[in-house]
């Protein structure tokens, strides 16, 4: 039986709770985003909250009941000629709760919420983590690249597909 998880936007009164889960991410799975848990513990709650509340880029969180158990990002490039683009950032969900469609649902909602504001999602994932790239190859997403030595850990390095979704042109607001 899947869990009952609710997806919606976080807003800046999610700051404080968006904080402990990516956090988490960070420290338990450094190899699979692009920042780091040192940079993200430093940065005021009042960043966080004003980046949770930037339109149209969004973060969707998973709940149950309470609590937040996954994440996924969303930004539109900010230079003119690429704001026909966004990019899937930061998808993450607790241990605890993958196998239960939670990642699925959460880029479906980056993909419907993308798809009213650009033509295209670009995503990066770590060739080593199966889960996600069935993931988002089952949504659609198509590789174009490999990026060699895309990031470092310590002194270990990390490949990473790079892939893309082609959306229809999205409606205006």
């Amino acid at each position: 039986m899947t869990p009952d998880i609710q997806i919606r936007a976080l807003d800046a009164s999610d700051a404080q709770a968006f904080r402990t889960l990516r956090l988490e991410a960070l420290a338990g799975s450094p190899e699979a985003f692009g920042a780091s848990y040192e940079e993200d513990e430093a940065l005021p709650l009042e960043t966080i909250r004003t980046r949770l509340s930037s339109h149209p880029n969004a973060v969707f969180g998973a709940f149950a009941g309470d609590t937040l158990v996954g994440m996924a990002g969303f930004a539109v490039y900010d230079r003119v000629k690429a704001r026909h683009k966004g990019v899937l950032w930061g998808v993450y969900v607790k241990p605890e709760w993958r196998g239960h469609h939670v990642g699925k649902r959460l880029v479906q909602r980056v993909i419907d919420h993308a798809a009213r504001h650009v033509i295209m999602v670009e995503a990066a994932v770590g060739l080593t983590n199966d889960g996600a790239r069935r993931t988002y190859h089952a949504l659609g997403f198509q590789p174009y690249g490999i990026q060699r030595k895309a990031l470092r850990v310590g002194d270990t390095f990390y490949d990473e597909e790079l892939l893309f979704l082609d959306l229809p042109q999205p409606a205006e607001d």
